[in-house]
């Protein structure tokens, strides 16, 4: 008690807030140079453009500028939901957005854990990195690689058919079958380099963990399932909120490489993407719907963050705040 006295009686209280320094900043003047260029590019390309929002709420005219053109409130919105085959466009992006949480992200976890047994380190650290490589390929060249199995006449995958008395299946004609292709090769390009994440937080796994497991009885499998998994069980949380935003944000580039224009796969590829894409080429008139539909698709997956965050923590693991 003699101390806090004291300390009330000097104006020194634990809580008090510290001061500025200039030349700790100074003296720290490589840490924040390395800081500043990433601060200026997300300064630049994600805080500046949110000047065009206000794009939704207004009928754009290149003449008059994006503050001077007229506003006209909630109509680009109303447009856009009571537009013919909206409906379709918010199911296709949902069903690939579902696709990629079930199929996807898990897929990353278990190659991570597949190249956690591997015991010998030339083998693992070569299909380590091929596994890397997909992601560095653009979605273009991808279709390339995508028609050598989906051909009608020389496809891959019709040869075999046809080699077991099947009748070839026209790929291209047959939009049923595309959100599953979407979702297969979106996992091989994106796979191996989403196990990064999980393989450093293995590394952060105490052996002497396993070390106890085996002590105990437990085999691989059991290591696995109460040591392992536990482990990065903060990482995978992490992952997990981060892309449960993708649900409604689809992979336009993806889609348009592999896809295009097709009229025909577009029952089941037409995404809110590729709407706002044909927005943006229709004329100055329709940046406004598609600004609109972005910035709902913006709230909405800032949404689902704060919900999948909320489930994490009532979870018992660690969220993004």
């Amino acid at each position: 008690m003699e101390n806090i006295d004291a300390r009330a009686k000097s104006g020194v209280t634990p809580l008090a807030k510290k001061k500025l320094n200039p030349r700790k900043l100074l003296k720290n003047w490589q840490l924040y140079a390395m800081f500043l260029p990433g601060f200026l590019c997300l300064l630049i390309f994600s805080y500046v453009p949110m000047y065009g929002i206000q794009l939704a709420f207004k009928q754009y005219s290149p003449a008059l500028g994006i503050g001077g053109s007229p506003w006209v409130g909630w109509d680009n919105f109303r447009y856009a939901v009571l537009s013919r085959g909206f409906g379709k466009l918010v199911r296709n992006t949902l069903a690939l957005g579902g696709l990629k949480i079930v199929f996807a992200f898990p897929s990353s976890i278990i190659l991570a854990l597949m190249f956690n047994e591997v015991c010998f380190k030339g083998f693992k650290k070569a299909v380590q990195t091929l596994s890397y490589l997909p992601y560095f390929i653009s979605w273009v060249i991808v279709n390339s690689i995508v028609q050598i199995f989906l051909l009608r006449d020389t496809g891959v995958f019709n040869q075999i058919i046809t080699a077991f008395g099947g009748d070839p299946v026209f790929w291209y004609a047959e939009p049923k079958y595309w959100r599953a292709i979407l979702t297969v090769s979106g996992i091989w390009k994106g796979m191996g380099w989403g196990t990064i994440v999980f393989l450093s937080a293995l590394t952060n796994i105490n052996p002497d963990l396993y070390e106890s497991a085996r002590c105990d009885g437990a085999g691989h499998w059991k290591c696995c399932i109460h040591v392992t998994l536990p482990g990065i069980m903060p990482a995978i949380a992490m992952t997990f909120i981060l892309s449960v935003s993708g649900i409604v944000k689809d992979d336009f580039e993806q889609i348009y490489a592999l896809v295009g224009d097709s009229s025909i796969l577009s029952k089941t590829t037409d995404v809110l993407g590729t709407w706002v894409y044909k927005c943006l080429h229709g004329g100055f008139r329709s940046w406004g719907d598609a600004t609109a539909v972005t910035l709902v698709q913006s709230i909405v997956g800032f949404g689902l963050v704060l919900g999948s965050n909320f489930l994490v923590r009532k979870s018992g693991n660690e969220g993004l705040w």
